[in-house]
């Protein structure tokens, strides 16, 4: 009886832990820097929003983003889509997701999102109460998801697994 315990204990211990490992979320990294030639949010904050209050553009870009949007289309490269808003108001890259133990990518480009804001409270960059346009671009440079926040007439296009 215990030499049966004895065998059993380690090969239950071996299976759970095979278990543990089998559901475990692998270690991913995002490594690098990605330049847009843009400011970055914490930059754009800094110089832009108000001590006292909240950013708004004026009621005339508002108007103009409104009328531009419907022109936007997917694919669209960022000098395209910019020849229709503007130049976004900040960017930021984010480099391609890799497992911690792969090596590091040849292909350094990165998926860029962009923002065009139309009402800025503070400084939290994920304030559900923003005014504002985001613009997803892939590795590719091209359009794949545009998300307006809080402004009704505007209708989403694509999707944020478009990116891949």
């Amino acid at each position: 009886m215990v030499m049966t315990k004895a065998f059993l204990l380690p090969l239950a211990a071996a299976f759970c832990c095979s278990l543990v490992a089998q559901t475990s979320a692998p270690n991913v990294v995002f490594q690098g820097k990605c330049e847009t030639g843009l400011p970055r949010f914490e930059d754009w904050v800094k110089t832009q929003l108000p001590k006292s209050g909240p950013y708004v553009v004026s009621q005339s870009r508002r108007q103009e983003l409104l009328n531009q949007y419907p022109k936007l289309k997917l694919a669209m490269s960022m000098t395209e889509v910019e020849g229709y808003l503007g130049k976004p108001d900040f960017a930021w890259g984010t480099p391609i997701a890799r497992l911690a133990t792969s090596p590091e990518p040849t292909d350094k480009r990165c998926n860029i999102q962009t923002a065009y804001i139309v009402k800025k409270n503070d400084e939290n960059m994920t304030d559900m109460e923003d005014i504002a346009i985001y613009l997803f671009y892939s590795r590719e440079g091209k359009l794949y998801w545009v998300s307006p926040q809080n402004l009704p007439s505007l209708k989403q296009m694509g999707s944020p697994a478009g990116g891949k």
